[in-house]
């Protein structure tokens, strides 16, 4: 178990390394990592390094993080479609959820809906 304040020094270096990252993304166009790298005394695999670090700790915290997000009834309201989209798919779930799907819904769309339905149930 780490000490309060190895986590709070690990935490420093985290959120520093995530202002060096972020610089490092806001470079000016046209300019290399390896430039970017050089004028600001690291090295490249120093650089990647850091980049790992910090997205295995956003990660780490982004996997305990679920929001949600409550939608109340008053906002729910039935919404006609127009004769110019075709309905492809009515998905029903408990009786007060209808979706109705048209032919215009892209896969990646679908694909979200259904991991959204998945996880609310």
């Amino acid at each position: 178990m780490k000490s309060h304040t190895s986590l709070v020094a690990q935490q420093t270096r985290l959120n520093e390394w995530a202002d060096l990252i972020r610089d490092c993304q806001n470079r000016p166009q046209g300019m290399k990592i390896d430039e970017w790298c050089q004028l600001h005394d690291i090295t490249k695999a120093s650089y990647y390094w850091r980049l790992r670090k910090v997205r295995e700790a956003y990660l780490e915290t982004a996997e305990h993080t679920q929001a949600f997000v409550e939608v109340p009834s008053s906002a729910l309201h039935p919404v006609n479609t127009t004769s110019e989209h075709k309905i492809a798919a009515i998905i029903r779930s408990g009786s007060n959820l209808t979706l109705e799907i048209t032919d215009q819904a892209s896969a990646s769309f679908l694909s979200t809906l259904l991991g959204v339905i998945r996880n609310a149930q």
